[in-house]
């Protein structure tokens, strides 16, 4: 990962970096993607996309909020669910074939969802999410007056929460599904839905992470120290195990490149940044991966 190539493998992430958190997101299923390009093993793959995704998605966060595009009262039902629910997601173990599976089919709802139309008509299949007059008067319409829990924000937190055990169980933040549906239900608006998902996405990550540490306990080995009254005292300790040097190092690796493309896409996006043409590169990558990942 050295030389030539690993520059260009740096670059690459960069801009992973750059696109998506130009559009709120951690980018972790972009991560995810060029990690199996690169044929890093699944099982470092997850801790890994969502280290990087907390990094990202906070950068993110803080860069909308700043801008005062994010909606408390629209994350909290949102979050409510989803940040349990990824934890549970995290624990749950996942075999390397199904792991990837999984992965590529995830990867190709992305491209779809991405390039779905944005003013399609879906809010008629959900009229009490829907509005005339658009995204804001949609928001209007889930705090109007009677109470914080309505039949709006119910179906809000059963979405955060079938996201959510998908971010948990794949290793990503679950962003990348969440803006399309808030997008085509008009609850939003692009930057609204961008702030709002980066926080989405920060939260889950996080909660992903800690179930895939409680997950992998045997990653830690207990090493017994002898001889010394200093070892009788301290007894037994956990050592990591090697798996996690090798996140470890991997991670020292792209942590700059990521840094650098996370603050520069989301400073971007937050103000006035036109992601047309990157958005279709980008989706070229995750097909890729994805057809890569199925056969």
């Amino acid at each position: 990962m050295f030389g030539l190539v690993g520059l260009l493998w740096l670059g690459v992430f960069f801009l992973v970096a750059f696109l998506y958190s130009a559009v709120g997101h951690g980018g972790a299923s972009g991560y995810l993607a060029l990690l199996s390009l690169h044929e890093i093993a699944p099982e470092y793959m997850k801790p890994i996309a969502l280290v990087l995704n907390l990094l990202v998605s906070g950068m993110a966060f803080i860069q909308f909020y700043r801008q005062g595009h994010f909606l408390w009262r629209l994350f909290l039902p949102i979050a409510l669910f989803s940040v349990p629910m990824a934890y549970w997601g995290g624990l749950t173990p996942l075999k390397d074939l199904w792991y990837q599976r999984g992965l590529g089919i995830f990867l190709l709802v992305s491209v779809a969802m991405m390039l779905w139309p944005r003013r399609s008509e879906t809010s008629i299949l959900f009229p009490f999410f829907a509005s005339d007059s658009g995204a804001s008067d949609a928001v209007d319409s889930v705090n109007n007056g009677r109470g914080w829990w309505n039949k709006e924000t119910g179906i809000a937190a059963l979405m955060g929460a079938i996201i959510g055990y998908v971010s948990g169980l794949l290793g990503i933040g679950g962003g990348i599904l969440l803006s399309p549906v808030l997008l085509m239900i008009r609850w939003t608006q692009q930057k609204q839905t961008a702030a709002i998902s980066a926080a989405f996405i920060f939260v889950n990550s996080a909660a992903g992470l800690y179930g895939f540490v409680q997950q992998h306990t045997s990653w830690f080995i207990a090493s017994q120290k002898t001889g010394g009254m200093a070892d009788v005292v301290m007894g037994t300790e956990m050592v990591p195990h090697a798996g996690w040097y090798i996140v470890a190092m991997i991670l020292c690796y792209l942590i700059v490149p990521v840094l650098l493309g996370g603050l520069m896409g989301s400073w971007y996006g937050a103000k006035k940044f036109n992601q047309t043409v990157m958005k279709y590169i980008l989706c070229a990558v995750l097909l890729i991966a994805a057809i890569k990942l199925l056969l």
